[in-house]
């Protein structure tokens, strides 16, 4: 790094970007762009896919304002559980997204469906639900989902 990479630090305390917080993609039916990626979480194999928003199609609560193209949540698939079983709730919801999505791109494991379907766009239909240990926690997950024709 050159010392004009640091400049920044000349500047005021008020200059400095904000933090952004982790916040969901408000409930309703989105069109978006999907990703998708796999690691580790808490030393168990997990999927995340990526959701970054194109459009806000409907609203849950027309109360509530829709989110600005680009907002970005993701939605993690931990495969396992602690006990190492199946975690048939995070393998069930993988396996309805990617039935949803196989029809269209192929694949005939779910790895070549991801990859297939990776950054296309998809309508879905997304809700908000708590962490279940910490209610301020939440996060996205979907209702439906379709690729549009």
């Amino acid at each position: 790094m050159t010392e004009s990479n640091f400049d920044l630090l000349d500047s005021t305390i008020d200059e400095l970007a904000d933090l952004e917080a982790f916040t969901p993609i408000p409930a309703g039916s989105h069109l978006l762009i999907i990703t998708w990626e796999t690691k580790e979480i808490n030393d168990k194999p997990s999927v995340i896919m990526g959701l970054k928003v194109v459009e806000t199609l409907e609203m849950a609560n027309a109360a509530e304002e829709a989110p600005e193209p680009g907002k970005t949540s993701d939605i993690a698939f931990i495969l396992v559980k602690d006990d190492g079983e199946p975690n048939t709730m995070g393998q069930g919801q993988l396996k309805e997204v990617l039935t949803a999505l196989q029809p269209t791109f192929g694949g005939d494991s779910l790895r070549e469906t991801m990859e297939a379907s990776n950054n296309a766009e998809v309508v879905a239909t997304l809700k908000v639900r708590a962490n279940k240990k910490d209610p301020d926690q939440k996060y996205n997950s979907i209702v439906t989902i379709a690729v549009p024709e």
